[in-house]
């Protein structure tokens, strides 16, 4: 539970199974001085539970060509259980996966959102890739901005930050849900009324954290119908579309989430 030295809550998603991770959690949280509890997960779901957990079957191939893996529904569910944690609270949450890698700088940040709660819903401390718009940025400190994403997709949710509104729209939106995770939360594949925001540069890193009994990947490479034609990025024309690609995207004026 958090104290008043730490105005949110820190809720951790590991397995029961994943020991290594769990214990990751509690090293590196304990060292930073950070109090968490550990989230409810869902092991992996196999078809004869789609209907019940909201999973939609149809839905899904129709938007990514294929079905999710018994992990990743099990990993949705898994933050769809932080969300409702989160929803419930009256402060913020930050909400970390098993293999989250946080420093002292990475609490400071944290400190810094709580302490304004109303200018934002959802910050990624981490994130595969962000570009961040010219519009509408906020100072954190010397290190840090707040930035919209100009850029569609930003996938993982190592570690993100939710107000109990912000979490209220997202256990609103997931009670039926076709896309993994990430996808849902940052990929732009629907719209959200959602203030959500990127943490620049990244304010949280990832491990290498073994697991032996990991299942977020059970089934899902056979199931991977989606295939594309990997490009050459170190071509000149090539990198020239990447470029104007990029300064499209930073002036732009941003969507509310993504």
């Amino acid at each position: 539970m958090p104290t008043p030295e730490q105005p949110y809550n820190v809720l951790g998603i590991a397995q029961p199974t994943e020991t290594a991770r769990r214990q990751h959690l509690d090293d590196m949280l304990s060292t930073l001085g950070m109090h968490y509890d550990l989230v409810k997960t869902s092991p992996p779901v196999h078809q004869n539970r789609w209907e019940e957990v909201g999973f939609n079957h149809q839905k899904s191939l129709a938007m990514i060509g294929r079905d999710l893996s018994p992990g990743e529904i099990g990993c949705f569910l898994s933050h769809r259980n932080a969300w409702i944690t989160a929803a419930q609270s009256d402060r913020p949450s930050l909400i970390l996966e098993g293999d989250a890698k946080l420093t002292p700088a990475s609490r400071r940040v944290t400190e810094q959102l709580a302490s304004r709660p109303h200018k934002w819903e959802l910050a990624m401390l981490y994130y595969s890739k962000c570009v961040p718009s010219a519009w509408y940025q906020q100072r954190l400190d010397d290190d840090f901005i707040l930035a919209k994403f100009a850029n569609r997709r930003a996938y993982c949710l190592g570690a993100y930050m939710v107000t109990p509104s912000g979490a209220q729209k997202l256990v609103d939106l997931s009670k039926e849900f076709y896309l993994p995770a990430d996808d849902f939360v940052s990929g732009g594949w629907i719209r959200k009324d959602l203030d959500m925001f990127a943490v620049v540069p990244k304010a949280a890193g990832l491990c290498q954290v073994q697991s032996g009994n990991s299942n977020l990947e059970e089934g899902r490479s056979k199931l991977h119908r989606r295939r594309r034609k990997k490009k050459n990025n170190a071509n000149l024309l090539r990198r020239l579309e990447l470029f104007i690609r990029e300064f499209g995207q930073r002036y732009r004026l941003p969507r509310k989430s993504l």
